[in-house]
């Protein structure tokens, strides 16, 4: 039986910020947002529709013209309604990221970006200062979809988890 030669080449950049790594890092950048608005960390139940948001481009380019999240919600609001329909849609994508968002808050954890208190749900940092890194292409991902889940995690940290729940129009 002849052997396939395997070849072991290093993931595409897009491939990483798609993975757990990727979204460890969302995770910290959320939490951090939010810690830094309320001083004290989300409910795990909050990275549903953060992720949700921050990885859907539509979202994310209202993330940083609402001060607060019912001025986001009020922005997919259009006469047309196309835009009501894309958020309508936030409950099928929190459902579809429920296995990526555990992997990455697992991996948030075991790297000790993030901790996990088991009584009240409340996520905290253990990680407080980002890590600098040459990947130009990492920086701008950084840049981007970091900033925007810092962003998000600051808006979540002003508004009740009910309201947020009831602005987004999903269930937790």
């Amino acid at each position: 039986m002849e052997q396939k030669e395997i070849k072991k080449t290093a993931p595409k950049l897009e491939e990483v910020w798609d993975s757990p790594l990727g979204g460890a890092y969302l995770i910290w950048r959320f939490v951090k947002g939010y810690e830094e608005v309320s001083g004290v960390g989300p409910n795990v139940l909050l990275l549903y529709p953060a992720a949700a948001i921050v990885l859907e481009a539509s979202f994310a380019a209202q993330v940083r013209r609402g001060g607060n999240l019912a001025d986001f919600a009020f922005a997919f609001h259009d006469s047309s309604g196309k835009a009501a329909k894309s958020l309508a849609g936030l409950q099928e994508r929190i459902l579809g990221l429920r296995e990526w968002v555990l992997k990455s808050l697992e991996f948030a954890m075991v790297t000790r970006l993030i901790e996990l208190d088991p009584e009240s749900g409340k996520l905290a940092l253990v990680l407080k200062e980002e890590v600098r890194t040459s990947i130009h292409s990492a920086k701008e991902f950084k840049m981007n979809e970091g900033l925007k889940a810092e962003y998000l995690g600051g808006i979540f940290a002003r508004t009740n988890d009910n309201d947020i729940a009831y602005y987004l129009g999903v269930k937790f």
